[in-house]
């Protein structure tokens, strides 16, 4: 049913995953060279045009978007639990490797490339780590209806 929990907390992880799209995600600051900006499109300089164009980080926007549709087919799969929780564990994959992305490699790979500055994480940078707290809940919910259900089976 869409009045289950689990709907709820799908349904504020897509509002956290749109999010992310406004949000910047590391800000590097530069004494001479001035602000740069990490968005989930591309690096900004001091508010200009891309500097990092869609294409280098195209991965995140793409596992962004799987995030996204994963967890809205999770949300109208409700009365198919074992779909959804194969929907709800890949969008957990891809939101971990979201998560892998932005920290280990995209933060790392523009320090040592072209700012040479250390990263200043913004609330952008923290957006899919808490999109997978509410994946995570929403996951326990439904195998926990899943074990009710089941328990009411065996009763019958």
């Amino acid at each position: 049913m869409l009045q289950r929990i689990q709907t709820l907390y799908l349904s504020v992880s897509i509002i956290t995953c749109v999010l992310l799209l406004f949000f910047p995600i590391a800000t590097y600051q530069h004494d001479m060279q001035g602000t740069y900006k990490l968005f989930l499109t591309g690096m900004k300089y001091m508010e200009q045009p891309t500097i990092i164009n869609f294409w280098a980080t195209s991965p995140m926007i793409f596992l962004l978007i799987g995030s996204i549709l994963l967890s809205t087919a999770s949300i109208f799969t409700f009365k198919k639990r074992r779909l959804q929780l194969l929907f709800v564990n890949i969008n957990i994959l891809f939101t971990i490797t979201l998560v892998a992305l932005i920290f280990l490699f995209y933060s790392d790979h523009f320090f040592r490339e072209i700012v040479k500055v250390q990263p200043s994480y913004q609330f952008g940078g923290f957006i899919p780590l808490i999109s997978l707290i509410f994946l995570i809940m929403a996951f326990r919910s439904i195998r926990k209806d899943e074990s009710l259900v089941r328990s009411a089976d065996r009763l019958r």
